[in-house]
Order: C-alpha cells, then sequence, then structure tokens
C-alpha cells in the first residue's frame, strides 16, 4: 500500500480545486497532483478497517489503523514536505513513520494538466535509522485534471523499493462535484504488482472553515483472499499564510 499511510485542501481560492480534483491525499489511493499552496500546513487523519476472508476455506480475519495520518507543508509553489505515521491494532504503538516531499513537474509539456513527483521513506520507529541501511521507499508520478465544471480524474504511476524488492502501482480516479451541501464522490481502480485488481469508491463533504470529511469502501477483485476496507478521515488547516 502506499507506504502504508493512505493518507486526504486547499482553502479559498483553492477550495473548488479540492472538491474538483480529489485535492487531498485520501480517501483515494491516488495522491493528488496539486500542492499546497506556499504557509499552507494541512493535517489529513482518519481510520481504516479491514476484512479478510480466506477463499477456499472460509476463514477470516480482521485488522485496524487508528489513526494513519499525515501531516503536509506548502513549503514554495514547487515543493511540499510531508511527515506521517501509522498506529496500527493497538493506539499510541507506532506502527512505521514516514517523511516525504512532493514537487511540482516544469515545463509546459503538461498544458492543462498538473503534475507532480512524490517521494515518500519509511522509517521503523523500533530500529530508527542509520546511514547506509536500505530505508523503503516509495516513488510516484501523480497527474490530475478537470473535465468541465465538475468532473476530475487523478492518477498515479510509480514503484516501491523494500527488502531489495520493487512493487508496482497504477491507479486512476475519476471524481465528480455532487452538487449537495459541498459534496464530492469518486470511484477508482487501483492496482500493485502480484496483488488482485482492487476498486475504491467514496465520497468528501466540506466542513465549515475549510475542513473536510471523508469516508471510502474498497474491494479487491478476484485472487484467493476477499479483502474489504472502510476508511474515515477528516483534514483540517493548521496554519495559512496571513493577509497582509
Amino acid at each position: 500500500m502506499r507506504s502504508s499511510i493512505l493518507i486526504p485542501f486547499l482553502l479559498f481560492p483553492f477550495l473548488s480545486l479540492a472538491q474538483g480534483d480529489l485535492a487531498t491525499d485520501r480517501p483515494s489511493e491516488s495522491a493528488a497532483a496539486t500542492l499546497l499552496p506556499a504557509g499552507f500546513a494541512r493535517a489529513e487523519v482518519g481510520g481504516r478497517l479491514d476484512w479478510e476472508t480466506v477463499v477456499a476455506s472460509g476463514e477470516q480475519t480482521f485488522s485496524y489503523a487508528a489513526p494513519l495520518g499525515v501531516v503536509r507543508y506548502g513549503l514554495s509553489d514547487v515543493l511540499e514536505l510531508r511527515v506521517g505515521a501509522r498506529f496500527s491494532q493497538q493506539v499510541g504503538a507506532v506502527d512505521d513513520a514516514m517523511v516525504g516531499a512532493k514537487v511540482r513537474l516544469p515545463g509546459d509539456f503538461w498544458g492543462e494538466t498538473d503534475a507532480c513527483y512524490l517521494v515518500e521513506l519509511n522509517v521503523d520507529p523500533a530500529r530508527g535509522w542509520a546511514p547506509g541501511q536500505n530505508v523503503p521507499s516509495a516513488h510516484r508520478l501523480c497527474v490530475g485534471t478537470a473535465i468541465g465544471h465538475l468532473w476530475s480524474v487523478t492518477g498515479n504511476a510509480g514503484w516501491m523499493r523494500a527488502a531489495g524488492a520493487s512493487t508496482w502501482m497504477g491507479s486512476l480516479a475519476v471524481g465528480r462535484e455532487l452538487g449537495v451541501q459541498g459534496w464530492t464522490g469518486f470511484v477508482e481502480p487501483f492496482v500493485y504488482s502480484g496483488a488482485p485488481l482492487r476498486v475504491n469508491a467514496g465520497f468528501q463533504r466540506t466542513l465549515k472553515d475549510g475542513w473536510l470529511a471523508d469516508v471510502a469502501m474498497g474491494r479487491n477483485v478476484g485472487g484467493d483472499l476477499a479483502q474489504f476496507q472502510v476508511q474515515i478521515g477528516l483534514a483540517l488547516t493548521l496554519t495559512q499564510p496571513t493577509a497582509e
């Protein structure tokens, strides 16, 4: 999974982008193709419930992660910094931590399409980090564009490197503003190498003061293990530039 931190916006005048192109990094699997404006800091937090069933035997297992999240900060117009953590099965026990950056890709090649490069490094807090250590990393090309006034598409393509092995992924989220009390919906197929196709579907809703709440459900298609997942989350502004 994406650095194991599936982790979700922008305030006026950027609020329309947040609704239109899933500009948060949750609840979809696809990271947004846009960056936070310089001086903005956002927290995107949530929880996840997983049900797994072995198809052959019918054996079922349940797990959860609560909370999992990321803090994003717009350092400039072309660079966003991010840190995150996951607390699985036991609240207060950190499973892993992440540091990363998102860089806007330059040039006119992309036209009206937003494009950026995302890199994240995962660190096990119990083991720490030492020079020369092989730290798991994830790399993504993120693109997104609006289609008319209501529709948008956000796609990711990338790879992860851990324990000397690489995993490839691809995703495509199609979103639509529903026009009812700030709701936006999306459907998203995505795949990782060596794993069956999965499909996410969910909603975001704009709350007061530019906050966003989200809920998403996911299910794999095929494979020996039937997996069903529910995510809920909240994104909020921590800091923003003061008006001069």
